[in-house]
């Protein structure tokens, strides 16, 4: 069907909804980034977060499943760039894996400093966000290295369950040493946390790390080096 002012009513519904959608989106992501700067967000209720946001119970589950699995989402959104960054870093090498893993952990902790409140401990108890949301990046993203090294031939584990239980494992350190950084009064030393997740990327893991020059995952080679 068209109105006689073109275009389709139901092109122009359908905005109409998208519109709805995104604003309530909205309120929720300004609502839950709130409460869960406040408190945990595993103490916070479908009902309270559903208030906040002005919307009713029903409006919230057509969103999401529980309160922990929204903000997740949310900040799942902001730590998207950083994967396609861990991507893009791999198919273009610049240099060592130190100075990757440096940038790399220099996105994600102004990641930190961003959204500190939402991962900061309350009552002295683990932060939700920080185990969950942050855990399971950092654990994707080690993977991703990895698999990437691996592919390259060098050392470390031989199979894809080897590589993901290190990941993990390196994955989960990097949060805990998140959480002694985030426990620490403020101004907090930026450089400490740095220094602490740099130790991923050196040759305590991988050797050379700090001196053999990657290739990009396209086989190109970096600095020289043959591929």
């Amino acid at each position: 069907m068209t109105s006689g002012h073109g275009g389709s009513l139901t092109s122009r519904g359908e905005r109409k909804v998208d519109a709805r959608v995104e604003a309530t989106r909205a309120r929720l992501r300004t609502a839950v980034f709130e409460l869960a700067s406040a408190k945990d967000i595993a103490d916070v209720s479908v009902a309270e977060l559903a208030r906040a946001a002005d919307i009713d119970r029903s409006t919230f589950y057509s969103h999401a499943s529980s309160p922990t699995e929204l903000l997740s989402g949310f900040l799942g959104d902001e730590l998207d760039p950083l994967r396609e960054a861990v991507e893009s870093t791999l198919d273009e090498v610049p240099d060592t894996l130190a100075a990757v893993g440096a940038q790399l952990n220099g996105r994600l902790i102004d990641h930190l400093e961003r959204n500190t409140a939402l991962y900061s401990q309350h009552d002295g108890r683990p932060n939700t966000a920080l185990h969950l949301t942050l855990g399971a990046y950092t654990s994707g993203a080690l993977e991703q290295v990895l698999e990437h090294l691996h592919a390259q031939g060098a050392s470390g584990p031989a199979s894809v369950d080897e590589r993901r239980y290190l990941a993990s494992f390196i994955g989960y350190g990097v949060v805990g040493a998140v959480a002694t950084w985030l426990a620490e009064p403020e101004p907090r030393d930026r450089s400490r946390l740095e220094r602490a997740l740099g130790l991923v990327y050196s040759a305590w893991l991988v050797p050379a790390a700090e001196s053999t020059p990657l290739r990009s995952r396209s086989g190109h080679s970096i600095e020289g080096e043959t591929p």
